[in-house]
């Protein structure tokens, strides 16, 4: 080997995919997938496992873990439809508040011989079509029996509705008896944000008569929850909603969650709520419609009118038109965020207990899951941008490198759906997001605050089991075992890097793949023989596919050779190449179940082979 000269293959940490390939030479580029970067080194990301065995109803867009004052671990999720809470054996506990209850009057029921259809006759109910209704104490009449749960099927008016019973009437009539009791849940929420483009929707004279509109901005939102716990009790609250209070230590099977705070009335509570979070200091934060930001009486979630004795206060932000979320930075300092625009709360003591200052302007957040706090430093998700709050707002670093990548592919409707997970074992920041054509999460990218850098990836996760699930938001414990658990488009939680270091796709092999970008031999002046490549894979697990091409210029479409080769988990030592060019690229993947690999630092062996005319 005395002729061959060592080419060191040594990329710096992060991909970057805003850029063509040959501006990114030397650097990792797409195809890139279910990689991490650690130490500024690039790894196989851990594996999951599914946690529960009950799929919930509908996506659950919000995600939240907390302990109780024994260290039992809980972990709540709501849905457009469902408030759900589990227990350490991820048992699924419907916690979904009731909104209404009591006693129907005598009879309240109406069937049609040879229908299904059951009339429900009631003055001012309330329900809308979808909610959900619980009947019980009904006298089974008409070959129906009434006793259950219900999904209303159609608002007959303001007194009589329709659900669908599981056999069909034999008669027409009324009957039911005079002992229904009826429980009605919270009304069901949207799935999914849409654009009012409705005749009369913008300005007058926008165009034609009775006709739809184009474009619009009036933005109905989709549902989504924002959770905090005061102590061991979980708050909850969702967008256009109230609080709800749920205490996991109460024996089991949990009844439902409940607005009165340790069976106390809660005396002027907010609604219309877009979010809420709880302070160091013990406040309750409920971001209100109008921008108003709301706050109980310090360590007291009961009082909510401010008065001379107690510590509540209500507060009008400015900019913006809408308040999204708000998160708690650090002890006596807290981050308050509009569509448009980023607040600071600092707690003073003084006589208005918290002074509120603008942060920064034109860096509002996309969504209320779409942010995070560590280590008093604030990352968020942005309508066009990523940010950070270290003291100041600004970009958060090295951002170009996949901002358009992200963005230009995220549907504007769809922007409530992303969320943001932080994975303290890594030290990293994973933001999930729809791309064109889909109405849920199927991207990724994560920041790794440690090497200032990011990766990107798909969400097909389970895709080679039949079922394609990305999640779509996700929390971790803040003691013992950090590794998060997502709550995935399927319904179902998985634990995501679990401690078994599991590196498998719930059982299946999940699939990695890492590419870097062309780049030059010998400063491309010179003609190049490839003759070997020591690769350097540090903890290998099953065998590694690896295809090195070259070319003879960086803007050539098709290499002038290629090779690929099986890297055996043992350590293939010195491989051999027979290969010619200028640049070379490097595209590796692996599927195998328990794969895994680390990148080190490979070299290559090469040799002069001519000079460039």
């Amino acid at each position: 080997m005395s002729s061959l000269s060592p080419l060191p293959i040594d990329p710096p940490p992060g991909v970057v995919v805003t850029e063509t390939a040959r501006v990114a030479q030397g650097r990792w580029i797409l195809p890139f997938d279910k990689i991490r970067f650690r130490r500024g080194r690039p790894e196989k990301i851990g594996g999951s496992v599914r946690a529960t065995s009950t799929a919930m109803s509908g996506t659950p867009r919000a995600t939240h873990c907390w302990q109780d004052f024994l260290q039992n671990g809980y972990i709540a999720c709501g849905t457009y439809r469902k408030l759900y809470a589990f227990d350490n054996s991820f048992a699924l506990a419907d916690i979904t508040p009731f909104r209404a209850t009591g006693t129907l009057p005598a009879n309240p029921f109406a069937t049609t011989s040879g229908s299904n259809l059951v009339q429900i006759n009631q003055t001012s109910h309330g329900v809308n079509v979808g909610d959900t209704v619980i009947f019980a104490g009904a006298a089974v009449f008409n070959n129906v029996n009434m006793n259950g749960t219900f999904i209303c099927a159609q608002v007959i008016n303001l007194n009589a509705y329709l659900v669908t019973a599981a056999t069909t009437a034999n008669a027409t009539g009324t009957g039911g008896g005079g002992a229904v009791t009826f429980e009605y849940e919270i009304p069901v929420g949207t799935e999914l944000g849409a654009f009012g483009q409705g005749w009369g929707t913008g300005p007058w004279g926008l165009g034609t008569w009775g006709s739809s509109r184009p474009s619009s901005t009036i933005f109905f939102q989709p549902r989504v929850w924002s959770f905090d716990n005061f102590g061991q009790i979980l708050v909850a609250a969702y967008n256009g909603g109230s609080l709800w209070f749920f205490d996991p230590t109460q024996s089991e099977p949990w009844p439902r969650a409940v607005s009165t705070f340790g069976g106390n009335p809660v005396v002027g509570a907010p609604t219309n709520i877009s979010a809420i979070f709880i302070t160091p200091e013990r406040f309750i934060f409920a971001l209100s419609a109008n921008m108003v930001v709301n706050v109980c009486s310090q360590g007291d979630p009961t009082t909510w009118i401010p008065a001379t004795s107690n510590t509540a206060f209500a507060r009008t932000l400015q900019i913006g038109s809408k308040l999204v979320a708000g998160r708690a930075l650090a002890p006596f300092l807290s981050m308050v965020w509009t569509d448009n625009a980023a607040y600071l709360f600092q707690y003073t003591g003084s006589q208005f207990l918290y002074n509120s200052s603008l942060a920064g302007r034109d860096c509002g957040l996309i969504s209320p899951n779409g942010a995070v706090t560590v280590d008093g430093y604030a990352y968020w998700m942005g309508p066009d941008n990523f940010y950070i709050y270290n003291g100041a707002v600004a970009p958060m670093p090295n951002v170009e490198d996949i901002r358009t990548y992200v963005f230009d592919n995220l549907p504007d409707a769809e922007g409530y759906q992303c969320s943001a997970v932080y994975v303290p074992k890594f030290h990293e920041i994973w933001w999930f997001y729809p791309t064109t054509g889909s109405t849920n999460p199927t991207n990724y990218v994560i920041f790794h605050i440690n090497d200032q850098c990011w990766s990107v990836g798909t969400g097909n996760f389970y895709s080679s089991q039949g079922v394609t699930a990305c999640p779509a938001s996700g929390s971790h414990f803040t003691a013992g075992d950090t590794s998060p658990y997502m709550a995935h488009t399927d319904g179902f939680i998985y634990n995501h890097d679990p401690v078994s270091l599991s590196y498998d796709d719930n059982g299946q092999p999940l699939t990695w793949t890492l590419s870097l970008a062309p780049y030059a031999m010998n400063e491309g002046q010179q003609n190049v023989d490839l003759e070997a490549i020591l690769f350097d894979f540090f903890e290998q697990t099953g065998a590694i596919s690896a295809t090195v091409n070259t070319f003879d210029r960086l803007t050539d479409t098709l290499p002038e050779d290629t090779q690929t080769i099986s890297y055996p988990a043992t350590g293939g030592g010195l491989t051999d190449f027979r290969l010619h060019g200028r640049y070379l690229d490097l595209t590796m993947t692996q599927s195998v179940l328990g794969g895994f690999m680390r990148f080190g630092h490979p070299v290559a062996w090469i040799k002069p082979a001519g000079t460039r005319r």
